[in-house]
């Protein structure tokens, strides 16, 4: 059992049963499907291509443990921005809890975003929004420094992510002098 995966429920942090009281397999599709079998090889195959019964099924019905144990932590973190992208209307509500799950492994805070692009974004870009995730009202001056960019690439950065709706910014005044604060959307 990966003993990285958080333990979110839907009724917020830590509101749910502990990894090790997870049902086996046969018991927790029953629960989702409760009119068929439906082998775990079949499903992490079915939800690995965002099937439009078995994803949206599984979010609405198993708890974030449930669904990560099964699918698998590092899949669902490779995973889980796309298939939140294919979910339809009804069912991207009950992902809030999912979004956090993800954004825990991710990049160990509750407030990154998945967005389908998340994975192919460049690494230096990747890695400025997961400190802003880790540390949200940071200067673009101190991710600069944290991160060992120059002001200039650092900038850079926070405004092509303020302009993909990833990153908001907010002007302060701090010491007589103006900074933006950056903060994941």
């Amino acid at each position: 059992m990966n003993s990285n995966i958080p333990r979110v429920g839907s009724c917020g942090a830590d509101a749910m049963k502990p990894r090790s009281e997870i049902e086996p397999w046969e018991v927790v599709s029953k629960k989702v499907y409760w009119d068929r079998e439906v082998a775990l090889d079949k499903w992490r195959k079915m939800l690995s291509v965002g099937h439009p019964s078995y994803l949206p099924d599984a979010v609405a019905t198993m708890e974030v443990v449930e669904f990560i144990h099964f699918y698998g932590a590092q899949r669902f973190v490779a995973d889980w921005p796309a298939l939140r992208a294919s979910l339809s209307a009804a069912a991207i509500g009950q992902a809030a809890t999912y979004d956090m799950a993800w954004s825990r492994l991710v990049s160990g805070g509750w407030n990154l975003k998945p967005t389908k692009d998340f994975h192919t974004m460049p690494k230096r870009r990747k890695q400025f929004l997961l400190c802003v995730a880790r540390s949200p009202g940071k200067s673009i001056y101190e991710l600069a420094k944290d991160l060992g960019l120059q002001y200039r690439r650092a900038h850079e950065h926070a405004q092509r992510l303020i302009n993909e709706g990833k990153l908001r910014a907010a002007e302060v005044v701090e010491g007589g002098h103006r900074k933006r604060k950056l903060y994941p959307c």
